[in-house]
């Protein structure tokens, strides 16, 4: 991610208040103590018990902090990391639960284990967050659009005497079919624009719903089928803002 993008989400998400601090701890304290508690004795000591988060700082930031024993007595220990990628309370659950993940697939020795947290930041995310995969118009939507467009084209262009040219130019002039040409092209221009623009802000501020690959073949779609493919990326982009506002992550009010 380029320096700009970097600052511009950091803008977005200054970071964790006192108030997200404590919940989240709360949560992963008490729901997803196991998880914890696996990253403790595979980052941390294979004997280790009773893991728990002791502190978030405003900016990802983590503690964790476990309890270990043997025949010297019980000791408390300790490690600290950062959260790669901070932009906000998702972050910290999907890095822990990422971390959580490999700790267990470490210890069960099964490379298909997932954590308890993953998989409940998995089922999060599938309710709130839109899967912005392009939509490719059916073939019959593909089939008028290059019909229609090869017609016109011919229309604004051809100056063959063929009869049905000369018909169509008895009420159309083909003057008027190369200016609704040009015209088609340059809406359709602007809508790829657009729509690159729209999808270059949904990777800023959410890399993981969009990829330059997927956002090539929105363009390309909005530059070919216009408002077809335009329908279909607004209707994403409507149903991710309802979610947003209607549903909350993992430690926040």
């Amino acid at each position: 991610m380029s320096i700009p993008q970097q600052r511009m989400r950091q803008r977005q998400q200054p970071g964790l208040s006192p108030t997200d601090q404590h919940k989240l701890k709360t949560t992963l304290n008490t729901t997803y103590a196991d998880d914890m508690t696996l990253i403790a004795q595979h980052f941390g000591n294979p004997h280790a018990t009773r893991a728990r988060i002791t502190d978030i700082d405003a900016h990802g930031g983590v503690t964790l902090e476990w309890e270990t024993s043997s025949t010297d007595g019980s000791a408390t220990e300790d490690m600290q990391f950062a959260v790669r990628g901070f932009d906000g309370t998702s972050s910290v659950v999907r890095e822990l639960g990422d971390l959580a993940t490999e700790a267990m697939c470490a210890i069960s020795q099964n490379p298909s284990s997932v954590s308890q947290l993953s998989r409940a930041q998995h089922a999060l995310d599938a309710r709130v967050l839109v899967d912005f995969a392009y939509v490719q118009p059916s073939i019959l939507v593909m089939s008028l659009v290059a019909i229609g467009m090869s017609a016109l084209t011919m229309l604004a262009v051809s100056s063959s005497s063929h009869p049905l040219l000369k018909f169509v130019h008895m009420f159309v002039s083909q003057s008027t079919c190369y200016y609704v040409l040009v015209g088609v092209i340059i809406v359709h221009f602007l809508e790829a624009c657009v729509v690159c623009a729209v999808c270059q802000l949904v990777k800023t501020f959410q890399p993981r719903q969009m990829d330059t690959r997927t956002q090539v073949q929105w363009t390309v779609g909005g530059a070919l089928f216009g408002l077809f493919c335009l329908h279909a990326f607004a209707s994403k982009i409507m149903r991710q803002f309802a979610l947003a506002e209607s549903m909350q992550r993992p430690g926040q009010t």
